[in-house]
């Protein structure tokens, strides 16, 4: 029985981690809609601008998902999603604040 009880500490913490790594391996998928309206509700901006936003920064994020390490991939994924609002602007923002990739497009 305690033999058991070793192998299965050993399996779930390892699981844990090939699913974290998997997990960064692919963008998020965020609610938008959910995200900006909690944000138009807060009167921080309107549902246009928030929806145009995240959705330029999800596209950004899809062309350069694969430029990002794991690690970082991971933190930000988490910071971003903190508070229960998921954000592709935030997410965007801490990968780039991370690596120092930042994207030439102007804002």
């Amino acid at each position: 029985m305690r033999t058991f009880i070793f192998a299965l500490a050993a399996i779930v913490p390892a699981s844990c981690v090939i699913d974290q790594a998997r997990a960064a391996d692919e963008l998020p998928a965020f609610d938008i809609a959910r995200n900006c309206s909690a944000e138009v509700a807060g009167g921080v901006t309107s549902a246009a601008a928030c929806t145009k936003d995240e959705t330029e920064a999800k596209d950004e994020l899809t062309k350069r998902w694969s430029q990002f390490g794991a690690s970082e991939k991971q933190a930000c994924v988490g910071e971003s999603a903190t508070g229960g609002e998921q954000s592709y602007v935030e997410l965007l923002t801490c990968l780039e604040m991370s690596t120092g990739q930042f994207s030439t497009k102007e804002q």
